[in-house]
């Protein structure tokens, strides 16, 4: 998409410019205005793009005092961004932070639910992607060993069957990684455009065996070809291969190692997660009722 390697290249001339305006502040403080000057063009384009490839759902703040744009308006087989924050680069001077995820890799929070950030997160995402995607174009697990209810309020969509159970300690995460293997078995016996997508969602990772993250290792490194796509709070490994790592250490933000001035969204107003897994699981329920 043209729009993706706009914010891409955008993303790579920020970098530059705000290095050479650190620079030519310490070299010649007279001169640097100009770089400024740059830097805010880009910004402007950082925006433009981040907004054209995140549409609805996929960018909207996730709060009351917006109307909610329809469910399911986004391409079913498109690669998606996702916004998980902001990078504030000055007064007046902001653009969304998006990650690629489903069709492109995976995201990885080293900090868990306790901390605000690592929560917006993983409620954030699989939520956009389940209002956004239509629902049979993907599958969603979600588990939460965090003890912190991450999940919650997305019961509806859970009774609905757009979920499988919440996993909740050692016995339902390892049914969802078996199923996880599985998925990723029928993609190498099958054509793997005949499977939908899956994403994984786990809360909590630092609660679990060590043979867990050697699993999810081995998972990342063939599930973008499988069409599996994983969003974890809590890790504790090394890189991953086709993964947006996030760091939380401190009062800092980076994400992919990039030193910008991220803040990363609120946690999503509990009556918007409420109310989105509602409508969720209506549409289902009419997509699968008996016809009138």
């Amino acid at each position: 998409m043209a729009a993706r390697k706009e914010f891409q290249r955008a993303v790579r001339e920020y970098r530059t410019a705000a290095g050479l305006a650190n620079a030519a502040r310490d070299a010649a403080p007279a001169f640097a205005p100009e770089l400024p000057d740059r830097q805010r063009r880009i910004i402007t384009r950082l925006a433009q793009a981040a907004t054209v490839i995140t549409p609805g759902w996929l960018g909207r703040a996730l709060t009351r005092a917006t109307d909610p744009p329809p469910l399911g308006g986004a391409s079913g087989t498109d690669p998606l961004a996702v916004r998980i924050g902001e990078c504030e680069a000055g007064p007046d001077h902001r653009f969304p932070v998006v990650v690629n995820l489903l069709g492109t890799g995976h995201l990885c929070v080293d900090a868990d639910a306790d901390d605000p950030r690592a929560l917006s997160i993983v409620q954030s995402v699989p939520l956009r992607l389940l209002a956004a995607r239509p629902a049979d174009s993907f599958r969603v697990s979600l588990a939460d060993l965090s003890g912190h209810g991450v999940f919650a309020d997305f019961t509806a969509i859970e009774t609905a069957g757009l979920t499988g159970p919440v996993a909740v300690d050692a016995t339902g995460l390892d049914r969802i990684l078996a199923e996880t293997e599985s998925h990723i078995a029928s993609a190498r016996r099958r054509h793997v455009s005949d499977l939908p997508e899956r994403l994984v969602v786990l809360s909590g990772l630092h609660r679990a065996d060590p043979r867990v993250v050697a699993r999810l290792t081995a998972f990342a490194a063939a599930a973008v070809s499988a069409r599996l796509h994983l969003v974890v709070a809590g890790w504790r490994g090394g890189t991953l291969p086709a993964t947006t790592h996030v760091s939380m250490k401190g009062p800092q933000v980076s994400v992919a190692g990039v030193p910008l001035p991220v803040v990363v969204d609120g946690v999503p107003d509990p009556e918007v997660v409420r109310g989105v897994c509602a409508d969720l699981a209506d549409q289902h329920g009419w997509l699968i009722g008996d016809p009138p």
